[in-house]
């Protein structure tokens, strides 16, 4: 065997004089599979080098220099720089240390089935630490042969995944595949990565046209697969392709990803430096440019959490300690103004708070609501976004709630209906004694004024 058909082209000889190259092809524990031009077979880390910290543990796919032994264990010296490289936060290690997945790999399969485990927000992690370890990623929607239309599926995992490309496909009936084939090339590395029961060994079978991967059942209750593959590993095809296939991850901490995140959220990106002010928090400042563009449709309020939700797992793999601290003080802080304003729960007690309206810029008081609760501005009957339930100020989206229409309760009580600017949520208000009158009347009175169907055909139908 010659490593070379194992993608290895080293640029000097200078590079390996000191011991034999060699490719991981799959990790167990602390035994290392290895390929190279001896042949294949075992080896350890060299005490003295590694566990001092002198060089990266190697995961499965690294070049690496060894001691060749032909009987027994061989010896690894080295490991050589990584043109790519794909890690998570450790789950076993509660995030705080760095998980190997693979490396030297040229395009990234990120896959998920399109019967049970399609899940928009797990493909942004994946695109994620997809781009940051430097290799193209392509997202692969398996098992098309299970549902009757996937296509809602694929034009969500298309919008999340700007720039790259998108394939159905079906291990079973052979559906798709060939729109892999540009990927498929001799020399090239595969990583396929995805949770358990997507068909990761049932792709490499039926790219390689044989059994090369043990595949497994998926339990009904829950669509989840067991985990056939139990160790990460490297194929070579007859092609000359290699794949290194990984086992499910119920679990994908981020670690470092700066520059995932900017290559994987452009549609978010290109908002921030944008705002009126440089130290923007975008939480409701004036000029906010993310807050405008979520108010015009342009970004989604999901899209904009789901952001924010990563960056603060990037912020905390990169300074753990600090990230700790800054939490323990927005605690302290948010504590420290709850005792000043004795802030009430709003779901068991009487709203009494003055406000400003952010639409009209009225001064709101609540002597003159009439009711225990100011919820909206009686001048231009507008209100904010703050509640995910009534009272429970929980919302994360701070959208002016704009007033749309009026209906009345069984009591009688008028009430209004407000709908976010920002994200489309509907609610209801119960109207406030001081309510401007002649506004109320003007949302009422909308739908009469512009009828859905001619008046002259209720004369007709007297006739």
């Amino acid at each position: 065997m010659h490593i070379k058909k194992y993608g290895f082209h080293p640029i000097t000889s200078m590079e390996y004089k000191n011991g034999i190259p060699a490719r991981i092809t799959a990790v167990h524990r602390d035994r290392f599979e290895m390929i190279c031009d001896h042949g294949s077979g075992f080896a350890r880390l060299k005490a003295g080098e590694y566990h001092a910290g002198k060089e990266e543990i190697p995961t499965t796919g690294d070049f690496v220099l060894l001691d060749w032994q032909e009987h027994g264990e061989s010896r690894i010296l080295k490991t050589l720089p990584r043109k790519t490289y794909f890690s998570r936060r450790d789950p076993s290690a509660s995030g705080y240390k760095e998980q190997a997945v693979a490396a030297n790999f040229d395009y990234v399969f990120i896959m998920q089935s399109l019967d049970q485990n399609f899940n928009p927000r797990r493909l942004e992690r994946y695109l994620t630490l997809a781009w940051q370890s430097g290799a193209v990623p392509a997202v692969i929607l398996t098992k098309a042969d299970c549902v009757e239309d996937y296509l809602p599926q694929l034009r969500t995992a298309e919008r999340l995944a700007v720039g790259v490309g998108v394939f159905a496909v079906s291990s079973k009936t052979g559906f798709g595949l060939d729109q892999l084939s540009e990927y498929m090339k001799p020399g090239k590395t595969i990583v396929f990565l995805g949770s358990s029961g997507v068909g990761k060994s049932s792709l490499v079978n039926a790219l390689a046209g044989q059994e090369k991967m043990e595949t497994g059942d998926i339990r009904e209750k829950d669509g989840r697969g067991r985990h056939t593959t139990t160790c990460r590993q490297l194929l070579l095809l007859d092609s000359g392709v290699m794949i290194i296939d990984t086992p499910g991850m119920r679990e994908l901490g981020m670690w470092d990803v700066s520059d995932g995140l900017e290559q994987s959220f452009t549609d978010v990106e290109q908002y921030l430096g944008q705002c009126k002010f440089s130290d923007c928090r975008h939480q409701g400042e004036p000029g906010c440019a993310v807050a405008a563009a979520i108010q015009r449709g342009e970004l989604s309020l999901e899209r904009w959490e789901s952001y924010q939700r990563l960056h603060q797992e990037a912020c905390y793999a990169e300074d753990k300690a600090g990230y700790l601290r800054k939490k323990q003080q927005w605690g302290k802080n948010i504590a420290k103004l709850q005792k000043q304003l004795q802030k009430a729960d709003y779901r068991h007690m009487p709203c009494t708070e003055s406000f400003t309206c952010k639409v009209c810029g009225a001064l709101v008081v609540p002597e003159a609501a009439g009711s225990q609760h100011r919820n909206h501005c009686p001048r231009c009957l507008s209100s904010v976004h703050v509640d995910n339930q009534p009272g429970d100020r929980a919302s994360l989206c701070k959208g002016v709630m704009e007033p749309v229409g009026v209906w009345v309760r069984k009591n009688g009580e008028w009430a209004i209906i407000h709908r976010c600017r920002s994200c489309g949520t509907f609610s209801s208000n119960r109207i406030a004694a001081d309510d401007n009158p002649t506004l109320l009347m003007s949302i009422a009175m909308k739908p009469l004024a512009a009828p859905p169907f001619p008046l002259w055909q209720m004369e007709r139908e007297k006739e």
